[in-house]
Parts: C-alpha cells; structure tokens; sequence
C-alpha cells in the first residue's frame, strides 16, 4: 500500500479546516458600548434587524416600558450599532437577527437574567386559507418575527385588546400572523407559517423572553 507523508497529510488537514472555517459562519453576538448596542457576526452589507424592550424604574418606583425596533445594514466587518437616546436599561433584553440566514443573538445588560417563561408561546394552525396565529396565555406580549432572506415584522398587545384575534379577555390571546406589522422594507406579513421563522417574544410584566423557530421553542 503506498503510503502518504506525515506532511502532506497534515497540509491536507489544515487545508480542509480552512475551508470548513469558511463555510460555517461565526454567530452573532452583542455588546454595549454607552448610549449603544453594537453586534459582530453579521453578514456584511446585509440587513440586521433590532429589537429592544426597556423596563426603567425612577426614584419614586415609577415604571416606564419602551419597545424598539430598528433596521439597519452590517458594515463591512460584520458589525453593526444601534444608537439609543441613552444607555440601555439595567433591566432589558436586546436581540439582532442577521436577515439574510437567521441566526439571532439575546442578551441584556451588566449580566441582567435571561429568563424564559415556564409555558412559552406555540403555533395555532389556521384551517384552509385562514392565517395561522401566534398563541399565548400571558395578558401582554411584545414581538418580533423574522423570516430569514425576506422580511421582519413587529406586534404587540393585550388580551382582550384591538390586537386579540378573539377580542375577549379570557385568558388567551392570539395574534394572526398577516396583521404583524412590516417593519421599514419589509412585504406584508404572511399568512402562513415557515420551518425557519423565527418568533421572539418578551413578556414585559415578567421580563421573560422566549424564541421559537418554526413555532418551536428553542
């Protein structure tokens, strides 16, 4: 059997790691930085898409909820910022979704908790050409979905509220997924639900975030 030097073996083997280096993306992943977010491993030149929820206490424990979605395109280097009025809230959570082949990244400032719910959201199947819709049991939900290569789409609401497919206040509320709101070049949102959508969803009463993919808990 002839056989291969130790040197070309191993030139192969780093060859090949090189290549598969290549191929396999880094995740994305955030930082603070002041009155900024920033995020790294992003597909350069593409859309991230950002979404915020605050919860800030003032001295007289007067609480103030703020959602925040925003667009914008990652640099070069696979980076990008989102400026905020000021820094970030002790207690909020923060995600970018690379558009362009869905990976996300979660995270809260000075190592605030990432709690998930006990019982998260799931998938309601919309019979014949009825949308499918979001279903919770929480009385508020604030939320992002995402379909990687195509769009992003922004909710929130109560149960009971104009945003509860049911209009009732009876302890489940439901979002149909084609009244999502498109967020800046976005299509309408769509009916139907992908194997690769992504649901991020924050509980702002509880600060619980959950994300589901396909309408599965992740």
């Amino acid at each position: 059997m002839r056989r291969v030097p130790v040197a070309v073996q191993v030139l192969g083997l780093l060859i090949a790691g090189a290549a598969i280096g290549q191929l396999v993306a880094p995740a994305p992943r955030i930082a603070f930085a002041g009155k900024a977010v920033t995020a790294n491993g992003l597909t350069p030149g593409k859309a991230v898409i950002w979404f915020g929820v605050e919860h800030r206490v003032d001295a007289e424990y007067s609480g103030d909820m703020t959602q925040r979605y925003a667009v914008d395109t990652a640099g070069a280097d696979g980076t990008a910022r989102l400026d905020l009025p000021q820094s970030p809230a002790p207690r909020s959570f923060w995600v970018a979704v690379d558009l362009d082949r869905g990976a996300l990244a979660v995270a809260a400032p000075d190592g605030y908790r990432l709690a998930r719910p006990v019982k998260p959201a799931r998938l309601g199947v919309g019979q014949g050409a009825q949308p499918d819709e979001i279903l919770d049991d929480r009385p508020y939900l604030m939320g992002l979905m995402v379909r990687p290569g195509l769009g992003a789409w922004s909710f929130a609401g109560g149960d009971g509220g104009p945003r509860d497919e049911d209009g009732e206040s009876n302890g489940h509320l439901r979002f149909a997924l084609d009244r999502l709101d498109p967020l800046p070049g976005s299509p309408a949102a769509p009916a139907k639900l992908a194997g690769n959508d992504l649901w991020v969803l924050i509980d702002p009463l509880t600060l619980e975030i959950s994300v589901l993919k396909g309408g599965v808990a992740q």
